[in-house]
Parts: structure tokens; sequence; C-alpha cells
């Protein structure tokens, strides 16, 4: 098995629409382990290291 493969059945890409901007979804990244969202797409997150709506949604744990 590759490293991908092992990547890929610890995560998941949820998408969520955009609360703001219609049209607009936001790619979260759920591991599986814990049910929490570790990554997200969007400039809240890629930006400023802070959890988005969409995050929030699928749940954030800053114990991250």
């Amino acid at each position: 098995m590759t490293n991908y493969d092992q990547k890929s059945e610890k995560y998941e890409t949820i998408s969520i629409e955009s609360k703001i901007r219609e049209g607009v979804f936001h790619k979260v990244v759920k591991d599986l382990e814990t049910g929490k969202a570790v990554s997200c797409s969007c400039k809240c997150w890629s930006k400023g290291n802070k959890p988005c709506f969409g995050m929030k949604t699928v749940g954030f744990s800053e114990l991250n």
C-alpha cells in the first residue's frame, strides 16, 4: 500500500457551501480517527489558521 492510500483512508474531504459567498464551497479535511476537522481550503484557515464555519460545522478542536 502506498503512502497516498494510507492518507486517503485516514482523512475525508467534505464540501460545505459558504454561508457568506453563494456558490463557493469550503473543502474541509476531516480526520476519520478523531472525527474533527484538521484543515480547510478557505482563507480563514490557509492564511490565518482560524477555524471557519465549515470546520466548525464538521467539528474542530484547538488541540488538533
